[in-house]
């Protein structure tokens, strides 16, 4: 008797970051993504949902100008998404591997089936989400104050900013709504450091 395709956590990753990229697809295809009010072209936005769910950062249109604000925050979306998914699928694996190791030989077949405890994963996910958003949105705050107070940016466009880069940095998406990218803040100490440290902080993971 065949398992069912959803039975094993090798066929739900792909599974689910496949889903995340047709929903961000589909999304990125709407009108109202782009600033010109005229739908993607399919292939542009099939590129950018996958670019960003798998936080590869590459893209073939200019993020700051080409994507409205609603296309901006589906790309928010998909980098946050797929950066918790890799950084909590990391997490779980590595908690796996070391616990079978511990385990030693003569319990290398239970630990096929119960070397993680649903409440571990539950805990472990609700851990990585609680410390991604905390931090996200401390390096969010010290960006949104220094845009607004040293360059004088709107408080709202200095929050969206803030926010966007303080995600893309934590999740090493390299997505920006800078055409220039960060270019532009090259010898800021106080924007590049809070992005460092988040940069800094998931690299090292939990």
């Amino acid at each position: 008797m065949r398992r069912p395709l959803l039975d094993h956590p090798a066929r739900i990753v792909p599974l689910a970051f496949l889903t995340t990229v047709l929903i961000g697809t589909g999304l990125l295809s709407l009108p109202w993504a782009t600033t010109t009010g005229s739908p993607a072209p399919f292939i542009t936005a099939l590129f950018t949902a996958t670019s960003a769910t798998c936080v590869t950062g590459l893209i073939t249109v200019d993020t700051a100008t080409y994507w409205s604000p609603f296309g901006q925050l589906v790309i928010l979306g998909l980098f946050q998404v797929g950066g918790f998914g890799i950084m909590a699928g990391a997490t779980l694996l590595g908690m796996l591997v070391s616990r079978r190791m511990r385990l030693g030989r003569r319990l290398v077949v239970q630990a096929e089936t119960k070397s993680l405890e649903l409440v571990d994963v539950k805990n472990v996910l609700l851990t990585i989400l609680g410390v991604t958003l905390t931090f996200e949105l401390v390096v969010a705050v010290a960006l949104t104050l220094r845009l607004h107070f040293g360059y004088g940016e709107p408080w709202g466009v200095a929050a969206w900013t803030g926010l966007f880069h303080s995600v893309s940095a934590f999740n090493n998406a390299g997505f920006s709504t800078f055409t220039d990218n960060l270019m532009g803040f090259a010898l800021d100490p106080l924007v590049l450091l809070p992005l460092c440290a988040a940069i800094i902080v998931s690299g090292l993971g939990f």
